[in-house]
């Protein structure tokens, strides 16, 4: 009777042995094929990543001779935009801003191309400061900040590098 006992558990132990077996295999399986597509992944971003810095180089060697045609005793060209008043994206208080932008143009060529685009100008800048709180631009960094990305925003608009500077000649929040 021992006997017939050790017979019938001989199979359960195969069979107990085998789950594991394959348990690992499929594993491996699945590791292989993660780090497959990890593997893919990562040289497609390294196939993209020199396209992306070559558009940089062409940008900045489009934009070198520009610097070079700037006449340094030209006068400045400042142009007004819209006064602003906002109310600012401060959730727990309400603020309000109320600001005055002059734009320095680099000189008197650009100056209808902007006008053209001055509607949405002034609305790309209202949007931009309603979206601000009153931390983020109440410190002399978060103006700085602000300037360079109304700037930005506005050369990517009008297109070129037609702005040089902006100025607030009236910054009161509240």
């Amino acid at each position: 009777m021992a006997d017939e006992k050790e017979e019938g558990e001989a199979p359960k132990k195969a069979k107990g042995s085998l789950l594991p077996i394959i348990n690992l295999v499929l594993l491996i399986i699945l590791l292989g094929i993660g780090g497959f597509i990890a593997w893919k992944m990562m040289s497609m971003e390294q196939a993209s990543a020199p396209s992306a810095q070559e558009e940089t180089v062409k940008d900045e060697a489009v934009e070198m001779p520009e610097a070079e045609d700037e006449d340094p005793s030209a006068p400045p060209v400042f142009l007004d935009l819209a006064d602003i008043t906002i109310n600012l994206a401060d959730t727990d208080v309400s603020r309000f801003l109320r600001a005055k932008i002059k734009l320095e143009l680099k000189n008197e060529e650009v100056q209808p191309r902007v006008e053209q685009h001055m509607i949405a100008i002034n609305d790309m800048v209202l949007t931009l400061l309603s979206s601000k709180t009153f931390a983020e631009i109440r410190t002399p960094q978060g103006k700085y900040d602000l300037k360079e990305d109304i700037v930005y925003r506005i050369n990517r608009l009008v297109g070129g590098k037609p702005v040089k500077n902006m100025y607030f000649t009236d910054f009161v929040s509240q």
